[in-house]
């Protein structure tokens, strides 16, 4: 069996929340306790866990952590979800990813036991238990884990004592299953404060703080709070000073709780974000000279601080690359999109994408003018030809848009 064909086999039989929406999303940890049984719970063998949640952030804080930790001499694995480019983004150990032999093996026995289990798990479950066989075969040290949605209910929420919780940014994004408010949301984020586990707390709104606060008085949890951004710059993304902030005071909190005395954690300023594809992510300019970004801000508060940020960049033209999905309403999206950029509507290869035209129509209702295009990368190319040397394109929308620039682009 090729690589390709172990994840093309992996995509389309199980069931995957990102291509498939709402169908796929397990509202229970019991599917992941089963898999983790199955797998012969690796989850025993990994002690040193720190756990981060949020809207808009977490991963950004979990590579920043990653990589000062991995810097420092120790073996981290680090679980980050969606993957963009490649499959085994979502599983590193020390920056490095599980070889296609490895994941071409693990596939193949999924292949052969799988028919006989008594529950079909989610492709996120199924993946999750895969990055926790990696990290105990790599003998990691410690475990830095991105939740993949929410937190109370999300399949990384399986660990009774990591060593630090962290909940970054928090704003509206999948109300559906996560409730129709900022309050409600928080909630569910605050889910994965442990009983005794200190938690630090990155830069976000006083009524969901307080929701956090709350809980952390039942969890008996310690509040850290991330200190103020150094900066706050457009230059690696209009999050990256917060997000920075977080990871920082993350460390910091990490050192006392283990005491390592020897160890002095980087500063603030010395944390990075190599290698988190799709955030604030400049791409080669096009031929005519034109700068281009891939951001994949998706929800209300990214969006809305990805476009300020964008429109504070000096540019004759704004060209907007944009792809959807079907399940989530685009309201918002109206009120935020700048109406005198030059639009190139699409949608990826995805089952859940708006098609083009049903997004042109959309938009065209509110007084925005865009062309169709029969693909993203077809869409991507005329949007860099149609751009002048002092212009800027951007790629914005579904995950999945970004993804599909990203590889090609590779």
């Amino acid at each position: 069996m090729t690589y390709q064909a172990a994840t093309d086999w992996l995509f389309e039989q199980l069931p995957m929340f990102q291509r498939q929406g709402p169908a796929a999303y397990k509202a229970n940890l019991e599917g992941t306790w089963y898999v983790l049984e199955k797998l012969g719970r690796p989850d025993l063998h990994l002690e040193n866990v720190i756990h981060v949640a949020g809207t808009n952030g977490k991963g950004s804080v979990c590579t920043a952590i990653s990589h000062a930790l991995t810097e420092t001499g120790f073996r981290v694995g680090l679980f980050t979800s969606p993957h963009l480019v490649d499959f085994r983004e979502r599983m590193r150990v020390c920056g490095e990813t599980p070889s296609e032999e490895w994941v071409v093996l693990f596939i193949e026995r999924l292949q052969a036991e799988i028919p006989s289990w008594s529950y079909r798990p989610s492709f996120f479950e199924l993946t999750f238990g895969m990055a926790l066989m990696w990290f105990v075969e790599q003998q990691t040290e410690v475990v830095v884990l991105e939740t993949g949605m929410g937190g109370r209910l999300d399949s990384t929420n399986i660990f009774p004592r990591p060593l630090v919780t962290a909940i970054t940014n928090i704003g509206l994004d999948h109300q559906e299953f996560l409730g129709s408010d900022i309050r409600a949301i928080a909630k569910e984020k605050a889910g994965i404060l442990k009983d005794g586990v200190p938690v630090v707390l990155g830069r976000m709104r006083p009524e969901v703080q307080s929701v956090i606060l709350a809980h952390a008085l039942r969890t008996v949890s310690e509040m850290h709070y991330a200190e103020p951004a150094l900066s706050l710059s457009s230059d690696e993304g209009p999050f990256w000073g917060e997000n920075q902030a977080t990871a920082s005071k993350v460390l910091e909190v990490l050192q006392n709780q283990l005491g390592w005395s020897e160890w002095n954690p980087p500063k603030q300023a010395e944390l990075h974000r190599t290698g988190h594809l799709g955030r604030w992510n400049w791409l080669k300019p096009a031929a005519s000279g034109a700068r281009v970004l891939v951001d994949c801000a998706h929800n209300v508060d990214g969006l809305s601080r990805t476009m300020q940020a964008i429109q504070a960049e000096p540019a004759d033209q704004l060209h907007v690359v944009l792809g959807v999905v079907v399940d989530k309403s685009l309201d918002f999206l109206w009120d935020i999109l700048p109406q005198d950029a030059m639009y190139y509507w699409c949608a990826a290869d995805i089952p859940r994408a708006l098609s083009s035209s049903e997004l042109q129509i959309q938009a065209g209702e509110r007084g925005f003018i865009g062309r169709t295009y029969p693909s993203v990368l077809e869409a991507f190319h005329q949007a860099k030809s149609a751009s002048g040397q002092r212009d800027l394109v951007v790629v914005l929308g579904s995950i999945f848009v970004a993804a599909e620039v990203l590889t090609a682009d590779q």
